[in-house]
């Protein structure tokens, strides 16, 4: 076997999936570990978990913060993140459930082809949006230009192999079933796949230390997580622990004794 298709189908795929899970995981560790030294939920902000739930889920399924400042870029952001979670579950499908298509029927797997193309648009308007706006060029780093170049590549290839039949699904789902069995086998021998393939890697390896694991920090957000009720619930702060304080009259009488101390000439008396 080719050593560079061993590494690929073999070692990185491992690589890349604990690196995802245990860096997201450490990144919860980190976010949960800091401190909270006051409630601040962004107003008006529901008093009941239950108003919480509910204001969260609307943000969540809807962007209706998003959509409320600022509407073409919700137009763009919401097809993103809509065909993405088709990309994936349709990627799940097609991995471990592939017999699973002929149940719910191929309508469904040309849909998931077309939201694949509205996919690659939306990134691409992230993408032309970046770099033609001025303010938003202005803050913009080049990670962000990276992530949004490498996710074009990814689902451009995805969209350009199963338009044409370009890779046997059903080779993929067994290569994916050895690796969840920890006994793989060689992967498909198509450039397309592999290039594909290793690119996605590479995504996963990158989401723990970038930008795109902000879904986590947006769950546990204080702004958004958080009740409004400070008027009647104190909120300890777990910063406040007990230091040396002194009052008004000891600090004065401390200055005021050095300074009677100190002669005209600025000399000590």
């Amino acid at each position: 076997m080719d050593p560079l298709i061993f590494i690929i189908g073999y070692i990185t795929p491992y690589i890349a999936f604990f690196t995802l899970i245990l860096g997201l995981m450490y990144r919860v560790v980190r976010w949960l570990s800091i401190p909270v030294p006051f409630r601040l939920p962004v107003a008006p902000a529901p008093i009941t978990y239950t108003g919480v739930l509910k204001g969260m889920s609307l943000d969540f399924f809807a962007f209706r913060s998003l959509l409320k400042g600022n509407k073409k870029l919700w137009i763009g952001g919401y097809v993103f993140h809509v065909a993405l979670a088709i990309t994936l579950i349709s990627h799940i499908i097609n991995v471990y459930f592939h017999e699973l298509w002929a149940v719910i029927g191929y309508g469904w797997y040309e849909a998931v082809l077309y939201s694949g193309i509205f996919f690659l648009a939306a990134l691409s308007f992230l993408l032309v949006r970046r770099i033609v706006l001025p303010n938003v060029r202005y803050i913009s780093k080049l990670s962000d230009y990276i992530i949004l170049i490498l996710l074009i590549t990814i689902v451009f290839l995805g969209v350009y192999m199963r338009s044409f039949g370009l890779v046997d699904v059903a080779s993929v789902s067994e290569y994916m079933h050895s690796l969840l069995m920890f006994n793989p086998i060689p992967p498909p021998g198509n450039i397309w796949f592999l290039t594909h393939y290793v690119l996605a890697q590479i995504l996963f390896i990158y989401i723990p230390f970038s930008k795109v694991s902000h879904l986590i920090g947006w769950i546990l957000a204080t702004t958004r997580n958080m009740r409004n009720i400070t008027r009647w619930r104190r909120h300890v702060n777990p910063w406040d622990y007990p230091v040396e304080v002194i009052t008004w009259d000891e600090y004065y009488q401390k200055f005021k004794d050095e300074l009677e101390a100190i002669g005209p000439g600025g000399e000590r008396r």
